[in-house]
């Protein structure tokens, strides 16, 4: 089983010591582990599965003894993804990025696609896009421009749903969530999608071309009520 799981971490690009941080033990803790001194927690089991993609149920039936496919085992149902700040829907503001230790999982469907990529997850704050993204509900799940380029070889297309970002006049990093829609080759309109006639799109032109798109919101999760 060991060697399953050292395998597995080099296949998706992980270490031992992210492990080790995710069960939250000490990485000699997880040495042990793997040097046969010191058991797996029951409770450590479906934690491990997930760090690692694989199928909850299929790990606890592998790690029980019981036969289990390879297919069965790699099949990924729920992946988490990070939650590592939040992006204001509205005017251009001061892009918020959490400390590593306040990043916040968010459970995700991972495809084969995606596996590798870089997503993650981002919180809205402000109202310029409520009509689809309530702030403080939303949450918007990215993936990296580079990846998504890769992946969809024609590029953004009018329509998606884009984080930009840009350098303030006082060298602060700046981001904004907001519809892509390019009218021509030298402007592209960043549309803002509210209910509150104050936000008004932001008109980006040959002359002001200081944008730039870090990322393309995939999907989105809102939660109904806070309770």
């Amino acid at each position: 089983m060991y060697d399953l799981i050292k395998t597995r971490l080099k296949e998706i690009g992980k270490t031992q010591k992210e492990l080790a941080e995710y069960l939250k033990i000490a990485p000699p803790h997880l040495s042990a582990i793997f040097k046969g001194i010191r058991r797996i927690q029951s409770g450590e089991v479906p934690l491990i599965a997930e760090f690692l993609g694989y199928n909850i149920e299929s790990f606890i039936k592998y790690v029980a003894g019981q036969e289990v496919q390879t297919e069965e085992l790699n099949t990924l149902a729920v992946q988490q993804v990070y939650r590592i700040g939040f992006v204001e829907a509205g005017a251009w503001t001061e892009a918020v990025q959490l400390p590593r230790d306040e990043w916040r999982p968010v459970n995700y469907p991972i495809n084969d696609n995606l596996r590798k990529r870089n997503v993650f997850a981002l919180g809205v704050r402000g109202s310029s896009m409520n009509k689809i993204f309530p702030p403080e509900r939303t949450t918007l799940i990215c993936l990296d421009i580079a990846d998504y380029c890769d992946l969809v070889p024609e590029g953004i297309q009018n329509g998606d749903f884009i984080i930009a970002q840009r350098v303030s006049n006082d060298g602060k990093y700046e981001a904004t969530v907001k519809r892509y829609n390019r009218l021509d080759d030298n402007t592209v309109v960043l549309e803002a999608m509210s209910t509150d006639p104050r936000y008004t799109n932001i008109i980006v032109g040959s002359e002001s071309c200081e944008y730039q798109i870090t990322a393309v919101v995939i999907d989105y999760q809102t939660k109904l009520k806070d309770l």
